[in-house]
């Protein structure tokens, strides 16, 4: 989608304003019904989408190419490495209906404090992390990571607990 002068404009005042509290978007990076709690650095080429809309803490880092959508809690502390995909809805899956047609089915993820998400992770809708977990590059994660947990793979397993 073309952008207009005054919608480049807009961005860029937002964006200016955002900086003066400590949060630096970079440039390519779309965002919308995003509250920042504190400091925060997006890399480019990012997608944050909030539906109704998305809480990041203080001294949040988002790599480059990440996308989240939906309604996402994230905590104080956060890492994602790039290319994260979080996704707090999904299409129905009815039989006697076309996918395209059918209403998202939706569930708030909500990622604790101290959590590092390593690169092409995706977690999926109604998903909680807890409290310094890590979150192996590539895993898919699809249900509830307790505090301090590795889990890696697809689907996302515990392997271990940080010392």
């Amino acid at each position: 989608m073309p952008k207009t002068i005054r919608s480049t404009i807009r961005l860029f005042l937002k964006k200016k304003i955002l900086k003066t509290r400590g949060i630096k978007i970079h440039n390519n990076v779309v965002f919308s019904q995003v509250e920042f709690k504190g400091t925060a650095i997006i890399e480019p080429y990012c997608r944050l989408s909030g539906a109704p809309k998305i809480t990041l803490g203080h001294n949040f880092y988002m790599n480059a190419h990440c996308h989240i959508l939906g309604e996402i809690v994230i905590g104080d502390n956060v890492l994602f490495g790039p290319k994260v995909v979080i996704w707090g809805r999904d299409h129905g899956i009815k039989r006697d209906q076309l996918i395209c047609q059918q209403d998202h089915s939706c569930a708030p993820v909500f990622i604790g404090d101290d959590v590092w998400i390593g690169a092409h992770a995706s977690v999926m809708k109604g998903v909680t992390i807890g409290k310094g977990a890590v979150i192996g590059a590539g895993s898919v994660v699809t249900k509830d990571i307790p505090e301090y947990a590795i889990a890696v793979g697809n689907p996302a397993r515990v392997v271990k607990y940080r010392d």
